[in-house]
This record gives structure tokens, C-alpha cells and sequence, in this order.
């Protein structure tokens, strides 16, 4: 007969019980995939005119009002001078019998719009509130103003004449690296920009439409009203087929200087080949951050800025380095050993960055790209920015794939990987420089 006042177990078996209990608990949490990354759903449709709408909303967001909306277009050119002026345009007054700029309009309403480019993207970006108060008013104004809007004479000449002669950074470094292949001192961006050029381009991203994203909740009745808004503002908007114009990246490495005097700034550009999925965007977040903390660990530099543009076909990163005044010439000599000179050209070469060749360091980098990006993924204007500058509608890497594969792809991500992406991604032999002496 069973004796109730004998334990079941003796003490070392069940130390033994306990002790497998506990390992096997920290065995699932070491294999468990990172569930804090949040998982969105993608719905579908197209406009009237045939334009897809992508609406990407997820859980966290059921009882916020914010939604971000993107209208993408894929116009090519090498005047980039021209979309910077066009799409600033439409940023100032461009409402048909107003004086005030389209946010002066737009901020009663719980609502802004800006604007995003490079050589080969262009988006249009707006904040509303999916409140039907707030959401009605916003739409039938915003209707108005994208249909038709106004460039005015006097906001052009304003403009134009405001306008710095130097141009921006950007601009400066994408002429020396895709668009001026005989001489690097004279660009279509020093050309100056007609109103008649202007309106005629804003016809042209009519025509050169990619998709259009909402990122963010909508009620049933807020999305039956964004969907009718939609296809009257997309009436005359076709799919982009072929580029404008054709675009090529430098094939050999050069150095520019300008001015005399002491190095006051470097300014680089690299191609890169098209990014093709989330393990190689994973790579480039990496590098770049690598870049700026070692270039910054340098007591000769002050401050490095880096951005990196992930086009559909010819994307590119560059950076700027401003100097202390401690540094006459990146090739003069200084008390620093020749082993700690890390000049900028080196980050190019995949085989030269730090975190490739250091596993702590990388797994540092890594670790710090999850805690950001948990916060990051949170927030609508970051799945904006993923769906208009990260992935592409008709590329390889489209908002879906990332959408759906993001999470595994952090979990699962490797040195070995990192190496690789960055031997396929990085073009060394493109890389431009431009010394700027004072």
C-alpha cells in the first residue's frame, strides 16, 4: 500500500529534477526567437487608375489617430537641382488663390506634409489624423492642392533668388559620382531652373507613379473615405515605366581638391549595388554606424555626418568629415602612429571595416541595432520610411518581404553574413572624394 508520509522523491533526485528544470527553462529562452519586434499585416488594393495602395497597420497602433500617407514616384534625372526646386514649390504656396503655405493650411487640421528625393525617387509625405473631424477637411484640401496646384511667379523668383550658389552637399556629391563624366566642375545643377521646367517635371512624377502607402490605423469609415480621396487625387497619375533619363555611377576612384590652406572638411560618396533583401539593409545599418564611430574616435576629427540612399537601381551612401585644426592634410604627418591613421577611402573596402574582422565588436553593433530598432518599429514614420527609401515596389526587396521577414532575419544574423553582404554591396572602385581646404 502506497505510504503518504514518504516523500516522493529522494533529495538528490529531486536536486537532480530541479536542477534539469532550470536548464531546460534557460535552454528555450536562449533558442526562443526575440518576439519584441512587432509584426504587421499588409492589405491591398488599387486606385481607379490602376496605382497599387499598400496599407500597412499593426496592433499597436488600434487606438492612435496618426497615419502617415506617401504618395511614391520613380522619375530619373540628373538635374536634381530641378526636383529639389519642384518639390519645394509644392511645399510653399502652390494652392490655387493662397498666400500661405500648404502646413500654414494644413496645421489647423492635425495634419503636415513634406517632401523626400534623390537622383532616382521622389515622395510626397503626409500626417493626418483619421479622425472623421479632422480627416474630411484634410483630404478635400489636399485633393485641391496635389490635382493642380499653382506655381506662382513671385514664390519661383523668391526662390530662386534665396537659393545659395553652393549647392547642397548631396547634390555635390551625386554630380561627381553618377552625372558628370567630363568634367567634375561643371553639373546640369548649376544650370539654372525655369518656372516652365518646374511645372512641367510636376507632370512628369504624374506619369512616373510607383505605389501609394498608408501607415497607420484606420477606422472602416476613415478607410471607405481615404479610398474615395485617393482615387481623385490619383486620377491622372500612370505607372512609371522606364526611366527618364539613364544614370551611371563613376567607374574610377578620384580625389578632388578645393581651395588652399587646411583641410577643412572631407566630403565621400560610394556606389553601392541594389540592395536585394533585409539581411543586406541589416548590413549597411551596421557598417554605417561602424564608420561613424571609428572615424569619430579620431582626435583630428570633430563630427562625421553619413547617409546612405537605397534607390531602386543605382542606390549610394556618402559622408562628411569635419576636421579640427589639428589636421593640415589627410597625408601629413602627425604624432599619430601610421597604424591608427584611419583614413576615409579604408571604410569602403569590406575587408577593412572593423566590425568585420572583430566579432565583439560586431555583436556590439548588432545588439545595439535591436534595442533601436524595437523602439524604432513602434513608430509609423519609421515603417514610412522603410516602405518609400528601404524597399521597393517592383525591386527585389518589396514592403511585404520585409514586412514578413524582418524579425527572422535580426534573429537569425550572422558575421559570416555580414561579411558577404558587405563584399557584394560596397563598390570600392566608385568612391569619390572632395577635400575642402580653408
Amino acid at each position: 500500500m502506497f505510504n503518504s508520509d514518504k516523500p516522493l522523491f529522494s533529495r538528490p533526485v529531486l536536486a537532480a529534477i530541479m536542477l534539469l528544470c532550470t536548464l531546460s527553462i534557460w535552454l528555450l529562452n536562449l533558442i526562443a526567437t526575440n518576439n519584441t519586434l512587432p509584426t504587421p499585416t499588409i492589405e491591398r488594393w488599387t486606385t481607379t487608375s490602376g496605382i497599387p495602395v499598400i496599407w500597412l497597420k499593426q496592433e499597436e497602433w488600434e487606438n492612435t489617430d496618426k497615419v502617415e500617407l506617401r504618395f511614391s514616384f520613380h522619375s530619373a534625372t540628373t538635374n536634381t537641382a530641378l526636383i529639389q526646386t519642384t518639390l519645394a514649390m509644392l511645399m510653399s504656396d502652390s494652392l490655387p488663390l493662397s498666400t500661405a503655405s500648404i502646413n500654414q493650411r494644413l496645421a489647423p487640421l492635425a495634419a503636415s506634409a513634406n517632401s523626400y528625393y534623390d537622383h532616382e525617387s521622389q515622395t510626397i509625405c503626409l500626417t493626418l489624423s483619421n479622425e472623421t473631424r479632422y480627416l474630411l477637411p484634410t483630404l478635400s484640401l489636399v485633393t485641391n492642392w496635389l490635382s493642380n496646384p499653382d506655381f506662382k511667379r513671385r514664390t519661383f523668383d523668391n526662390w530662386q533668388s534665396q537659393r545659395t550658389q553652393n549647392p547642397p552637399i548631396q547634390h555635390e556629391l551625386e554630380n561627381v559620382l553618377f552625372f558628370d563624366k567630363n568634367n567634375k566642375q561643371i553639373s546640369s545643377n548649376s544650370v539654372p531652373v525655369s518656372l516652365e521646367q518646374v511645372i512641367d517635371y510636376y507632370q512628369r512624377l504624374k506619369s512616373s507613379a510607383t505605389a501609394i502607402y498608408i501607415i497607420g490605423e484606420l477606422p472602416t469609415e476613415a478607410k471607405n473615405t481615404l479610398q474615395a480621396a485617393l482615387n481623385k487625387i490619383s486620377q491622372e497619375y500612370q505607372i512609371a515605366t522606364s526611366p527618364n533619363e539613364s544614370i551611371y555611377s563613376e567607374p574610377l576612384s578620384t580625389i578632388i581638391k578645393q581651395n588652399e590652406g587646411t583641410l577643412w572638411q572631407t566630403r565621400s560618396a560610394i556606389a553601392l549595388m541594389p540592395v536585394t533583401d533585409i539581411k543586406e539593409w541589416i548590413s549597411l545599418q551596421i557598417w554605417g554606424a561602424d564608420l561613424v564611430a571609428t572615424l569619430n574616435k579620431q582626435t583630428h576629427i570633430d563630427f562625421v555626418q553619413l547617409a546612405l540612399t537605397l534607390s531602386p537601381q543605382h542606390p549610394w551612401a556618402w559622408w562628411s568629415i569635419q576636421y579640427g585644426n589639428s589636421v593640415a592634410s589627410p597625408d601629413a604627418t602627425t604624432n599619430r602612429p601610421a597604424d591608427q591613421m584611419i583614413y576615409p577611402k579604408s571604410l569602403a573596402f569590406s575587408e577593412q571595416v572593423p566590425s568585420a574582422n572583430n566579432k565583439k565588436m560586431f555583436q556590439t553593433l548588432l545588439d545595439s541595432f535591436k534595442s533601436q530598432l524595437e523602439q524604432q518599429t513602434l513608430s509609423p514614420t519609421w515603417w514610412s520610411q522603410i516602405a518609400t527609401q528601404v524597399t521597393h515596389e517592383n525591386g527585389a526587396l518589396n514592403l511585404e518581404k520585409f514586412a514578413n521577414g524582418y524579425q527572422e532575419a535580426v534573429d537569425s544574423f550572422t558575421v559570416e553574413e555580414y561579411q558577404a553582404a558587405l563584399t557584394r554591396l560596397l563598390r570600392p572602385s566608385s568612391y569619390q572624394e572632395i577635400q575642402v581646404y580653408q
